[in-house]
C-alpha cells in the first residue's frame, strides 16, 4: 500500500472517528445505539448548546485549532473526541496494512498475515479486511461506552456476531489455500493448542464456547457482581470472531492486565475493593494485542522456560 492510500485511509478513518464520537457522547442505555435520537440531528457544543459549523468539525485539527475549548462558550471539550478520531484513523491505518503490508492491489498478501495463504487478494481477502476493520471500530465503541456507562449494548455485540460469522465464514471458504495454522494470529503455535488444526468452523465455533463457558462461570459463581452479562456476551462473540486458541490467550492476558490496572487503581487510591471497574475495555485491548502480538506473547512466554546450552 502507497504512502497516499495510507493517508486517505487515515483522513477516513478519523471523519468515521467524528461519528464514533457522536454516538459517544449521545448514547443512552434506554435508546437503541443507532436510533435517531442517538445518531440523527446537527453536532451541537455539549456545554452550551450550540450547533456547530463545518469548520468546527474537521476531525483533529478543529480541536487544537480552538484550543480544546468551544468557540463560543469557551467550555473545555473533553480530550476523547480527538483521541477517538485518532484511533478510529489509525484502525484504518494499520489494520490493512497488518493484513495487507506493503503491496499493490494484485501482490500476493504479505506473509505476516493469518489470511496470507489464501493467496492474491480478491474479494475474500478484502471481506476479512473489512471485516476486522468493523471489528476493532466496535470495539472502540464499547471501550468508551463501557468505561462511561458500565454496559456493552447488545446491538454492539451483535455486530461482532455478524461479523465473526462472515470472518468464519471468509477463512472457511479458503479452506483449500489455509495451512493448519493460518487461522491463528498465534501462528504455528495453535497447534499445540487446537485439537482440530485446520478446521475453521469447529475452531471458531469452539472459541465462541469456550469464551462464553470462561465468562459465564464467573458471571454465575459471581451472581453478576463480579463480571456483567454484557461481558459474557462479548467473549462470546469474539470467540467466534477469534476461534480457538487465540480466544484463551486473549482471555488470560485480559485477567493479567484487569489484575494490573486493579492494583494500579487501589495504589493511586482511585478505586477501593467495592467498586466496579469495567471489564469491557480491558478485554478489548488485550483482544486487540492478540491480533498484532498473539505470536510474539506466545513464544515470549516459551522463552522463559528456554535454558541456555553449555
Amino acid at each position: 500500500m502507497s504512502f497516499l492510500e495510507l493517508a486517505i485511509l487515515f483522513v477516513f478513518g478519523t471523519a468515521v472517528g467524528s461519528f464514533l464520537n457522536v454516538i459517544i457522547h449521545r448514547y443512552c442505555p434506554s435508546f437503541f445505539i443507532f436510533s435517531r435520537k442517538i445518531i440523527g440531528g446537527r453536532s451541537h457544543c455539549p456545554h452550551c448548546g450550540g450547533i456547530l459549523r463545518w469548520f468546527e468539525l474537521v476531525p483533529l485539527i478543529s480541536f487544537f485549532i480552538q484550543g480544546g475549548r468551544c468557540r463560543r462558550c469557551r467550555a473545555r471539550l473533553s480530550w476523547q473526541y480527538p483521541l477517538v478520531e485518532l484511533l478510529s484513523g489509525l484502525i484504518f491505518v494499520v489494520v490493512p496494512f497488518y493484513f495487507l503490508g506493503p503491496i499493490s492491489p494484485i501482490s500476493p498478501i504479505s506473509p505476516i498475515s493469518p489470511i496470507s495463504p489464501i493467496g492474491p487478494i480478491g474479494l475474500m481477502g478484502l471481506v476479512l479486511v473489512i471485516a476486522w476493520v468493523l471489528v476493532f471500530l466496535t470495539w472502540l465503541l464499547i471501550f468508551f461506552i463501557d468505561l462511561r456507562w458500565f454496559i456493552i449494548p447488545n446491538e454492539l455485540n451483535a455486530a461482532i456476531a455478524v461479523l465473526g460469522v462472515f470472518i468464519t465464514a471468509g477463512l472457511a471458504l479458503g479452506q483449500d489455500f489455509i495451512s493448519p495454522f493460518s487461522d491463528s494470529f498465534l501462528r504455528y503455535y495453535a497447534l499445540i493448542f487446537s485439537p482440530w488444526p485446520g478446521q475453521v468452523i469447529i475452531n471458531h465455533f469452539l472459541g465462541a464456547l469456550a469464551g462464553g463457558a470462561v465468562f459465564g462461570l464467573i458471571f454465575f459463581l459471581g451472581r453478576g457482581r463480579a463480571m456483567g452479562l454484557g461481558d459474557v456476551k462479548l467473549a462470546i462473540v469474539s470467540g467466534l470472531a477469534f476461534g480457538w486458541p487465540d480466544i484463551g490467550l486473549a482471555i488470560i492476558l485480559s485477567f493479567l492486565l484487569g489484575g494490573a490496572v486493579a492494583a494500579v487503581l487501589l495504589a493511586a487510591g482511585m478505586r477501593c475493593l467495592r467498586d466496579k471497574i469495567p471489564f469491557g475495555p480491558i478485554f478489548v485491548v488485550a483482544a486487540a494485542a492478540i491480533v498484532f502480538w498473539g505470536e510474539k506473547i506466545i513464544a515470549g512466554y516459551f522463552q522463559l522456560f528456554s535454558l541456555p546450552l553449555g
